[in-house]
């Protein structure tokens, strides 16, 4: 596991950091079909910033990503795959999420999920970790009005094991 800290002092910093994580998905260096990310900060934090820059490094045009607090999912189709933005913040923790929003699909097509909120998963987080080779953690917080501190814990693990082998996220 790697860990990387960097503090924002702006919205245009932290789509940079984003889009310095995307880079490192994108070096070559951690072959997986799928990338996890799992974001966590409060309201306001930058989520949606930070998303923004990780889309630019698979050339999707920062404009294009928009909150999907209330849609749940948006797809974001680039070169290799397509980038899944997904904000749980509005359901209820332990709600049957994986199968609400087709996750377990999701998670079998190449290229990013990053999910908001995924402490809302509940128990099925834990298995959606297991299953995936590359998984990037990563904590926006408040350090006062202006700066964020954004902590990444990158693991890259063994690849996910055959679907007949999965156990059901939900």
């Amino acid at each position: 596991m790697t860990t990387q800290v960097y503090l924002s002092d702006s919205p245009e910093q932290t789509l940079a950091v984003g889009r310095t994580l995307g880079r490192q998905l994108t070096s070559g260096d951690l072959a997986a079909p799928t990338w996890l990310v799992l974001l966590q900060g409060e309201l306001g934090v930058g989520k949606t910033h930070f998303v923004k820059g990780l889309a630019t490094a698979f050339g999707i045009t920062p404009e294009e990503v928009t909150s999907p607090t209330f849609a749940l999912v948006q797809a974001h189709p680039f070169s290799g795959g397509t980038l899944w933005h997904i904000d749980l913040y509005r359901l209820p923790t332990g709600a049957p999420i994986v199968d609400a929003i087709g996750l377990e699909e999701i998670l079998e097509q190449p290229g990013i999920v990053v999910i908001e909120w995924p402490e809302r998963l509940g128990k099925a987080l834990e298995a959606l970790i297991e299953q995936q080779s590359v998984v990037c953690r990563v904590n926006l917080e408040e350090v006062d009005e202006t700066t964020r501190r954004i902590t990444i814990h990158q693991t890259v693990g063994p690849a996910a094991p055959s679907d007949d082998r999965r156990t059901p996220l939900g």
